[in-house]
C-alpha cells in the first residue's frame, strides 16, 4: 500500500478531517476505492492491516483552502472522528497511476547510491520536507564515515534504475556528501 496522507485535524462539526496530503492529486481520493485508516505507527506499505486499522470509504470531499478536507463512511460527526486524529490514509498501489519518470517512495528504499560512479551510500528512504519537495534519507557507508544525509529530491540532480536499485547523485552543490567524516 502507499501512504497518501495523514489526518491533520478536525474541521468542524460534520466529521471532517483537513488532510496532511502526500499525494500530487489529492482530489483524486475523492472517488478512491479501497481506501485503509490505520493509526500512525502501523506501516501499511510492507504489511497488511492489522486492527485497529480499517478500511474506509470517502462520504464527500472539497478542498478548504489549499487543504484537502475528507469526510469518511462511519464517522458521521465530529465526536465519532476525534479519536482518527493524526491516523494515516492509505490506498493501494495499483490503484495508482505515474506519469513518465515518477516513482513510489518504496522504490527508492534500499536502493544503492552512487556518486561520480563510487558506491557511497543506501537509501533509507524518502520523506516529505516543508519545503515541498522530498528529501532522499541515505545511509553513508563509505570507510572512515558514518551518519546519514539528507539529499533533495531535484529531479536533474538524480539518475534512477530502479530494477537494478541503484540511483546515481548526477548533480548537486559540491560537498553534498561530505559533512560527516570521522576523525583520524
Amino acid at each position: 500500500m502507499i501512504l497518501m496522507g495523514h489526518l491533520a485535524r478536525l474541521q468542524g462539526l460534520k466529521g471532517e478531517f483537513l488532510l496532511h496530503a502526500l499525494t500530487d492529486a489529492p482530489e483524486s481520493l475523492a472517488k478512491a476505492q479501497g481506501l485503509v485508516l490505520a493509526p500512525p505507527h502501523q506501516d501499511l506499505e510492507h504489511s497488511e492491516p492489522q486492527a485497529p486499522a480499517r478500511p474506509i470509504a470517502v462520504r464527500s470531499f472539497r478542498m478548504h483552502g489549499d487543504r484537502p478536507c475528507l469526510a469518511f463512511e462511519g464517522i458521521p460527526d465530529r465526536t465519532a472522528a476525534e479519536p482518527f486524529k493524526g491516523w494515516a490514509l492509505w490506498g493501494h498501489e495499483n490503484r495508482a497511476r505515474l506519469s513518465a519518470g515518477e516513482s513510489f517512495r518504496h522504490d527508492w528504499h534500499g536502493c544503492d547510491v552512487f556518486h561520480h560512479g563510487a558506491k557511497v551510500g543506501e537509501v533509507l528512504r524518502l520523506e516529505p520536507s516543508p519545503a515541498g519537495y522530498d528529501m532522499v534519507v541515505i545511509r553513508d557507508t563509505r570507510p572512515g564515515r558514518r551518519g546519514t544525509h539528507d539529499v533533495p529530491y531535484i529531479k536533474a540532480w538524480w539518475a534512477t534504475d530502479f530494477p537494478n536499485h541503484r540511483v546515481d547523485l548526477v548533480e548537486g552543490p559540491e560537498g553534498i556528501l561530505e559533512l560527516d567524516r570521522l576523525d583520524d
